[in-house]
């Protein structure tokens, strides 16, 4: 099965410039466990739910999410994007091409194709960004 039949075609998204106060309510209102945080059309990070509960009070998104991105083509099979998000430690990749942002394949969606996640990942151990 490719990447595309199998990611999440709606992924649920924030702004770099938004509160972790904001980013939970986020999280908790569409049940998403990975924040796709998008600068305009560009994906800049990815903000975990476990990144949340090691941020401070007045931290903006930008200040935990996890960078650089790892992302997957949405015609590579999804055994190798499991592979990949086992190899770099991730819970979740971005699914892109060219760019342009078209969905996520995460726990859920391996799930589905009989894949075991990958868990756990590195990242809730809090990675930050570089200061802009």
């Amino acid at each position: 099965m490719m990447v595309s039949e199998a990611m999440n075609r709606a992924p649920v998204t924030v702004v770099p410039d938004a509160t972790i106060e904001e980013a939970v309510a986020l999280a908790r209102r569409t049940g998403s466990e990975h924040l796709l945080v998008m600068d305009e059309e560009t994906l800049v990070g990815v903000l975990c739910t476990c990144d949340l509960r090691h941020a401070g009070e007045g931290e903006r998104v930008c200040d935990c999410m996890s960078v650089p991105v790892v992302t997957v083509r949405p015609d590579a099979p999804v055994e190798d994007a499991a592979l990949t998000m086992r190899e770099c430690s991730v819970g979740c990749l971005p699914v892109a091409l060219g760019g342009l942002v078209l969905g996520m394949l995460g726990d859920a969606e391996l799930r589905s194709c009989g894949i075991p996640p990958p868990r756990p990942h590195h990242h809730c151990a809090r990675r930050t960004a570089a200061p802009a």
